[in-house]
């Protein structure tokens, strides 16, 4: 069966007055693809994909090694996911090859998902495999070190962020290569009847705040370590200049199992092939077959049925072991407000160099229809941060129709440029002392804090941190993030301690329809006060231990140990506008269960992640030895353990001296070397091809409708429902004249609304 479906999103019409001109630009688009196939380095082709080390860096190699080859390492990436309901497996495959007549030493940063769970990790060599095991983080180094001086063959992987990653891999042969797997778990992100995959493909530049330590940087980053970011140097990889790339080709295939039918399968960032085998199986994979790893890639894909409960998942493995669930829950509620509370909405907006072309566009029309939709009774704050926060008032004012004008046209006039001052902005939309208001004793309406970033920087910890001041307890915080490659750490993190969704807007998304469906959201009652009762049931260590408020369409995952079977109603009970909410389930305990086996693991990580929030911004030994004792048991990565693997024999005598290589990654999408703070490529040795356009394929690519037969293949499409968040995704499709009317009426009608409620308000008294 192939998958089929009508979307409503995305309408493509002819206009014969405008076809020639089509015609031209296509004819200058394709001239433009026909020169740029390869370029030329010391009079030798280099064709697309091929990376060489620049002609002043390997002379002196040349000098020692005559047959020195120019070409690099890290040669591809094939990403294998398989979906199982709520939950995903990936593997990860990285292809290094040593192109010299020496031994090499690969390092490569890289990014995977925040909350994934890695608990595989081997690499091959020839015929043989090396399977890694969690061991403390310095323990794990030490060994990496001995077995690289020798000259057995060993790889090591390093948690640097809970979204980024260094891979080591010591004592590849002379033309050799080596395949290093890693796996990982994780939950998918839900919202309704969406579920969305999103695998991040590069490491973006980060703004490195602070003052340079004494101390010789601990990584070999472009970034010096400061007193803020003390390891900036680890988390800030070689970058390559935009329009180049490095020979690294991705491969992405995804199988998904969804349990129930599935009605649409939605291409976000890359134009898909799809097959779809059956109602509630698919097959994905890139039409092109592979992709650059310049953005994140993200598919969505819609299921039918309107149930309450989405899973309820249980593994024990024996008797004896303890066993481990997980319920998925969404509860409906059809509740109407009796009353509309006036908010405060402080709208936070990154203007740095990072956000710099489709990013602050983007920005603008999302912060524009977030303003146009402002209930009349609402106040509302703009700031604006780059070097330093500027503030578009003094303080909180009046959404009326002459202030909202105003912010819009603040909103406008913002030009990207400069540093990412986050924690500097943050300080001034949620002052420690309460603000203006609280001095003067007034009653504080409750504050919505709309943050819009792609959240480039190295100090996450310190903002956290800050977000988790008692102070801010009334705050609900909703990041949404921009560009092709933002921070999902800080982001998804930020929305969890601040008890608010988070959303992302790419560079092609239709930035008001997702802008939409936040207001939606938003602007819904939502279930407070949320209670758990197990019905007799002895379910330790559950996860959240503290139940989140919950929002319209959004699901509540809750995670336990168990070590007695039982079978028992699980009732979830909760508050919408002060009227009670509940839902029950009957949930089966099993002494033995062998499904679903990812559950422990992913148990295991949310523990983990919920003592890292605890202690963000201020470690605590105690904290340190949890999530030690935790990655060790159930052989997962962290900050405090590492995943080390090495050949037990020296298969051969090393020979000559050990060159280490750094893999330079490339500039995300978008993103120029200029905009992200950069006066030099900081790939050093190391140049490569030009891609063959700064086009991505969705521009290119005319609009394709699935067949009836043969594999479906779709382009990235805009979406009218969501953005990717925690909790749901939108599509992607540039923003045209019809977005821009469409934006103009709605702000007019945004504008009657408010006029109207005002007149309704007035009426009342």
């Amino acid at each position: 069966m192939i998958a089929q479906y009508s979307d409503p999103r995305r309408h493509w019409r002819t206009f014969p007055r405008i076809s020639s001109l089509v015609a031209v630009a296509s004819i200058f688009v394709f001239s433009a693809f026909s020169q740029a196939g390869y370029t030329v380095l010391g009079g030798l082709p280099v064709t697309q994909g091929q990376m060489r080390i620049d002609e002043d860096d390997l002379e002196p190699i040349q000098t020692r090694m005559p047959a020195a080859n120019p070409c690099f390492t890290l040669k591809e990436t094939r990403v294998e996911t398989e979906i199982s309901g709520v939950i995903a497996r990936v593997r990860v495959s990285q292809v290094f090859a040593n192109p010299y007549p020496e031994r090499l030493e690969a390092l490569y940063v890289f990014p995977l998902p925040e909350n994934s769970a890695v608990d595989r990790y081997s690499f091959q060599i020839g015929e043989r495999v090396i399977v890694g095991e969690v061991k403390r983080k310095d323990e794990a180094r030490q060994e990496y070190e001995h077995a690289k001086q020798s000259g057995r063959k060993a790889a090591l992987l390093e948690q640097e962020r809970a979204n980024v990653f260094s891979q080591s891999v010591a004592n590849i042969p002379p033309s050799g290569e080596v395949t290093v797997n890693i796996e990982y778990v994780q939950p998918l992100e839900i919202d309704e009847d969406r579920y969305v995959f999103r695998f991040p493909m590069v490491v973006g530049p980060r703004y490195i705040p602070g003052n340079p330590v004494t101390r010789p940087n601990v990584g070999r980053g472009w970034a010096t370590d400061t007193d803020q970011v003390p390891d900036a140097s680890r988390i800030t990889p070689a970058m390559l200049p935009e329009g180049m790339r490095n020979g690294n080709d991705v491969f992405v295939s995804v199988k998904i199992d969804a349990a129930m039918p599935i009605q649409q399968i939605v291409p976000v960032t890359h134009e898909l092939d799809i097959q779809q085998p059956s109602q509630t199986h698919a097959i994905v994979t890139l039409k092109n077959q592979s992709t650059i790893a310049d953005q994140d890639f993200i598919v969505e894909y819609r299921l039918a049925g309107q149930e309450s409960t989405l899973a309820s998942l249980v593994h024990r493995r024996t008797a004896e072991a303890d066993g481990y669930v997980m319920l998925a829950l969404q509860p409906k509620w059809s509740i109407e407000p009796t009353e509309i509370t006036p908010r405060e909405v402080v709208l936070v907006l990154d203007t740095s160099g990072s956000m710099n072309g489709s990013a602050i566009s983007q920005l603008r029309l999302f912060a524009d229809h977030v303003l146009d939709h402002l209930n009349p009774q609402d106040e509302f704050r703009i700031i604006s941060f780059n070097n330093r926060p500027t503030a578009f008032r003094s303080g909180p004012i009046i959404a009326d129709d002459a202030n909202v004008v105003a912010g819009k046209q603040f909103v406008r006039g913002l030009r990207a440029g400069g540093g990412t001052e986050l924690l500097s902005a943050l300080r001034l939309a949620l002052p420690e002392d309460g603000g203006e208001s609280a001095r003067n004793g007034e009653s504080a309406h409750p504050r919505y804090l709309i943050l819009m970033t792609d959240a480039l920087v190295g100090n996450d910890h310190s903002i956290l941190g800050y977000l988790q001041k008692p102070e801010f307890q009334d705050a609900r915080v909703f990041p949404i993030a921009f560009g092709a490659a933002p921070n999902d750490y800080l982001i998804s993190r930020a929305a969890e301690m601040g008890r608010g969704f988070s959303m992302q807007v790419t560079n092609h998304d239709n930035a008001p329809e997702i802008a939409r469906r936040f207001n939606e959201l938003t602007n819904q009652p939502y279930m407070t006060d949320l209670q758990i009762d197990w019905g007799g049931l002895v379910i330790k260590d559950q996860i959240p231990s503290r139940l989140p408020d919950l929002y319209a369409g959004k699901p509540l995952i809750v995670l336990g140990r168990y070590q007695q079977s039982a079978t028992g109603t699980v009732t979830l009970k909760g508050n919408v506008s002060g009227q009670s909410v509940q839902m029950g389930l009957e949930l089966e305990l099993p002494e033995q269960e062998s499904a679903h086996d990812s559950i422990g693991t992913v148990w295991a990580r949310q523990r983990i992640r919920q003592i890292w929030n605890r202690d963000v911004g201020q470690e605590t030994a105690q904290g340190r030895q949890e999530i030690t004792e935790l990655g060790l048991k159930h052989q997962l990565m962290t900050q405090y353990t590492s995943f080390i693997a090495v050949e037990k024999e020296l298969t051969e005598a090393p020979q000559g001296p050990l060159l280490t290589q750094s893999v330079p990654v490339l500039m995300p999408e978008g993103m120029t070397e200029h905009a992200a703070g950069r006066a030099s490529s900081a790939a050093g040795s190391s140049r490569v091809a030009p891609t063959a356009t700064s086009q991505t394929q969705a521009d290119m690519a005319p609009p394709v409708v699935p067949g009836a037969a043969g594999p479906s293949s779709t382009s990235p499409s805009p979406t009218a429902g969501t953005g990717n968040y925690s909790g749901g995704s939108g599509g992607g499709g540039p923003i045209g004249p019809f977005t821009a009317l469409g934006s103009l009426g709605a702000a007019v009608a945004a504008m009657m609304r408010r006029r109207n409620g005002r007149r309704a308000a007035e009426h009342s008294k």
